[in-house]
């Protein structure tokens, strides 16, 4: 399975995704080569990758085309080009208005534009779609908060939490929630479990003074 190889050695999996497209395997074979080209550490050439696939694969449907800008667009936010990942956000949602990727990418540039309350209507409708996925939620965890919506970001946070147990990005967002709610305990927890899980990451131990 590709997505296996992908997670168990990204370099082989780059260099067999990419034999497979050019023997014709069209749009799946390049869709694992950009997800391999990701893990390997060349997201602008994963995202070369992606446009291409939307752009010049024949036989996709417009929904499946807006999922792969969403892609690409997540990519961009990643790289810091906004401008670009707004022009592919718009491409995306004028292909399917309801596209799930799509929407929660709007919502993430909304975000950084200091737009909260637009992006949890983006989120909201993402998540009727694709009930549960953890991007999703911690991005509404997040645009709750920044409206003072303590209780709705560590419900979101939580759920996520309960999704991907793995993640510290989860935990960490759990973390500010709870803080924010004065639960000093469960943010310390939280905190605690974020820098577990990355030690390198965002979370440090100064959160541990609350």
């Amino acid at each position: 399975d590709s997505i296996d190889l992908i997670a168990a050695d990204p370099r082989q999996a780059e260099v067999e995704a990419g034999e497979w497209a050019r023997f014709g395997g069209g749009a799946p074979a390049r869709h694992c080569y950009a997800l391999a080209l990701v893990v390997t550490g060349a997201p602008s050439r994963a995202i070369d990758e992606l446009l291409g696939i939307a752009a010049e694969e024949p036989d996709l449907e417009d929904p499946e085309r807006a999922d792969i800008l969403g892609q690409a667009g997540n990519l961009l936010v990643q790289e810091g080009d906004m401008v670009t990942a707004n022009v592919v956000a718009a491409q995306a949602l004028r292909m399917d208005a309801k596209n799930p990727t799509a929407l929660a990418l709007r919502a993430r540039l909304k975000l950084d534009a200091g737009e909260p309350r637009a992006a949890i209507r983006d989120l909201d409708a993402a998540l009727q779609a694709r009930p549960g996925v953890v991007d999703f939620l911690i991005l509404r965890s997040t645009a709750h908060r920044q409206l003072s919506q303590f209780v709705e970001a560590r419900d979101d946070a939580a759920f996520a939490s309960e999704q991907a147990p793995k993640d510290a990005q989860v935990w960490l967002e759990r973390g500010l929630a709870e803080s924010a709610l004065n639960d000093k305990v469960a943010a310390r927890d939280s905190f605690l479990e974020a820098i577990a899980l990355d030690r390198e990451g965002p979370v440090s131990y100064t959160h541990l003074t609350l």
